[in-house]
């Protein structure tokens, strides 16, 4: 149906627009609406963004069945919809078959931006999940990962320590294979992301360059300046990372490890976008799918403003991953309508009224006029 919108943005303004078939907002008077909503009464933005997810899970554990991964995708991926969220960085899974969700119709999915399977070292990850490669093969392993899923992962996914039995968590990769490993990546034009939860294995992988800074429960704060100065991100997925903490129980040699990282995001987390970081959102495998808002709220616990955290989930995600969005003529018919201004209500973020996804009513059907 083609929609006449008028449309209140977080800036307050007011944008007039129509609705095209082709799934994109047009000018008045170069299309010819069927109906007219007036939306003004709503906070309007171009769709939530989580960072850190795995659309071909529901739970950590390898999936050997090629229907099951590429169903679950496909489930999650609409779930996401259904959460208002319509941008998503799925940062790895257990098979380069999670992949194929790309070739779903934007109107049943996301926007987007995906790693293949995983990379860790042997025994340096959950059995069986992801490539398990010798510091010697990582850039060969790195740079066939760069072309999965014939050529569309954009995202290569390191998983930078795990707790070895006797030992406790130590990295999987020394700074000079990482640093490697980042200068293949970006040669085939695809970002790095890392799982680092241990003490040492952030700032190696601050220093050897990776994109992505995933959980960094023990980034220093040199760290986040090195990473500032170059506009790297960090996701620190405060919600999976309590979880986990209260799985371990606090008694336990990893719950305190767990408690003294989440105590150390607190404490640099408000500094981090001074200083040039880019701070997103995720909900890796403990909330979930199309549940990025309840993040939200993290991050505001842990130090972030309210406007800084709306901008994590929305505008600050689609400039940091390059992904077109406005309500002006030309720009894809994405909105998401709000019942109360987010920055001042966080929860707003987690009721979306109507969510059109290339103008399709993926929330709120029954919203707009017959």
């Amino acid at each position: 149906m083609r929609l006449g919108l008028t449309i209140r943005t977080l800036d307050g303004s007011t944008a007039e627009l129509v609705v095209g078939d082709d799934g994109l907002f047009h000018a008045p008077g170069t299309v010819t609406p069927e109906a007219e909503l007036d939306a003004s009464a709503w906070w309007a933005v171009p769709g939530l963004a989580d960072c850190h997810a795995h659309l071909s899970s529901n739970q950590v554990s390898a999936v050997d069945e090629e229907g099951s991964i590429l169903d679950r995708a496909r489930e999650n991926a609409w779930a996401q919809l259904e959460g208002g969220v319509f941008l998503v960085a799925d940062k790895g899974t257990s098979d380069d078959l999670s992949l194929r969700v790309l070739d779903e119709p934007p109107t049943r999915r996301p926007e987007l931006h995906m790693a293949g399977r995983i990379i860790t070292s042997s025994g340096g990850y959950f059995a069986g999940f992801g490539h398990e490669v010798s510091e010697e093969d990582l850039v060969d392993v790195v740079r066939r990962a760069t072309g999965a899923g014939d050529g569309r992962a954009t995202w290569v996914k390191l998983i930078g320590d795990w707790p070895k039995k006797g030992v406790g968590p130590t990295p999987n990769f020394s700074q000079e294979a990482m640093a490697r490993a980042v200068e293949v990546a970006h040669a085939a034009g695809c970002r790095t992301a890392i799982h680092t939860c241990a003490p040492t294995t952030a700032t190696l992988a601050v220093a050897a360059g990776i994109d992505s800074i995933e959980h960094g429960l023990f980034l220093s704060a040199d760290d986040v300046v090195d990473l500032g100065r170059r506009g790297g991100a960090w996701v620190p997925t405060i919600g999976a990372m309590e979880a986990t903490r209260d799985e371990l129980g606090p008694e336990s040699s990893g719950g305190k490890l767990f408690a003294r990282g989440l105590d150390n995001v607190r404490e640099l987390l408000a500094g981090a976008p001074e200083a040039g970081v880019t701070v997103l959102a995720g909900t890796d495998l403990q909330l979930p799918h199309g549940g990025v808002a309840a993040e939200a709220l993290r991050l505001h616990e842990y130090g972030l403003t309210a406007a800084q955290v709306v901008d994590a989930l929305t505008i600050t995600a689609y400039d940091h991953l390059g992904t077109p969005w406005g309500f002006e003529p030309g720009q894809r018919a994405d909105v998401v309508f709000l019942d109360a201004d987010p920055r001042h209500d966080l929860t707003a973020l987690s009721r979306p009224v109507l969510a059109l996804r290339l103008g399709h009513a993926v929330v709120g059907a029954d919203r707009l006029p017959v």
